[in-house]
């Protein structure tokens, strides 16, 4: 059975609840119906321009925190002073898989350090550090705990709007990727509740030796302009793995114009076989700077549930 069959099928039967009976859920908002036909258009479109020989792969890259699950998975989801869920930087730490803080009740010392980090260095040193903390750890337990969580909790504030989009590209033959500026050993746990094979996952990594993390990164970093290297990385891969086809980024979602600004930008840039554009996508984020203007498409979701 190849992968786009099974993807198809994965796709169809979560559509139709096959796979796992669920009370109905919440319904997407419109734009998610607009945009899927618009891309499923912009698809046909392309293929029309192209040569019969031609060998064309079509993949969207998605932003995960924010974008594809309200809260976030590795800080977890603080709203209005009350945690609607705990992250896996905490459950990590309760579980035992930190050498930087040993005791399981460290999680507010970590939590303290974290937001010193963010507030007075920046994301660029507080996003890796989560990983970085992580060093010693089995790289097959954190990542045991991370497909757990996302199957028992975090799929409940998946996106609806996202999933609709998602799943319907899916169904139509266009590869997911995630870019995300979580750990790629937190991340990656949510392949099997998306139905997108882990390797398509990609996040922030460090080295992993005789099966443990380490605290040595592993570039590019996947935040603002080093997505948009691992994205161009990405494209390479494909090329080389798949020789003689041709990558063609349909679209680009995100929520946050400093951490997905930059990826998205190279996106909305590109000029695709016959002349369209990609769909460009920022969720919630809100106003865009004057850098941003007129590139990308804004809406805000609020609907998120199994």
């Amino acid at each position: 059975m190849n992968y786009r069959f099974w993807v198809v099928l994965v796709s169809f039967c979560l559509s139709l609840g096959v796979l796992k009976a669920a009370e109905p859920g919440p319904a997407a908002e419109g734009h998610a119906e607009v945009l899927l036909a618009e891309l499923q258009q912009l698809k046909a479109a392309v293929t029309r321009s192209l040569s019969a020989e031609s060998r064309p792969h079509f993949v969207t890259f998605w932003d995960f925190d924010g974008t594809i699950q309200a809260g976030d998975c590795s800080e977890g989801w603080l709203r209005d002073g009350q945690w609607v869920y705990h992250g896996l930087a905490q459950r990590c730490i309760e579980a035992g898989h930190s050498s930087v803080y040993t005791n399981r009740h460290d999680f507010d010392q970590f939590w303290s350090d974290y937001q010193l980090m963010d507030t007075r260095a920046g994301h660029w040193l507080a996003y890796p550090y989560i990983a970085q903390m992580l060093r010693g750890a089995r790289s097959t337990d954190v990542e045991a705990l991370a497909e757990q969580t996302f199957n028992e909790v975090f799929r409940r504030y998946y996106y609806t709007s996202s999933l609709s989009i998602l799943r319907g590209l899916q169904f139509a033959g266009v590869e997911i990727r995630v870019l995300s500026a979580s750990p790629e050993a937190f991340v990656r746990g949510a392949a099997a509740s998306l139905g997108i094979p882990p390797a398509h996952i990609h996040g922030i990594r460090t080295e992993i030796r005789d099966g443990r993390l380490t605290e040595r990164l592993v570039y590019p970093i996947t935040w603002a302009e080093g997505k948009t290297e691992r994205l161009q990385q990405i494209l390479q891969e494909i090329k080389t793995a798949r020789p003689g086809a041709v990558p063609i980024v349909l679209g680009a979602f995100g929520n946050s114009y400093s951490t997905d600004g930059p990826f998205m930008a190279w996106v909305a840039r590109q000029v695709l076989p016959g002349g369209g554009k990609p769909v460009v996508l920022m969720i919630n984020g809100g106003e865009p700077p004057p850098s941003y203007r007129d590139l990308f498409r804004c809406v805000e979701q609020n609907s998120y549930g199994p």
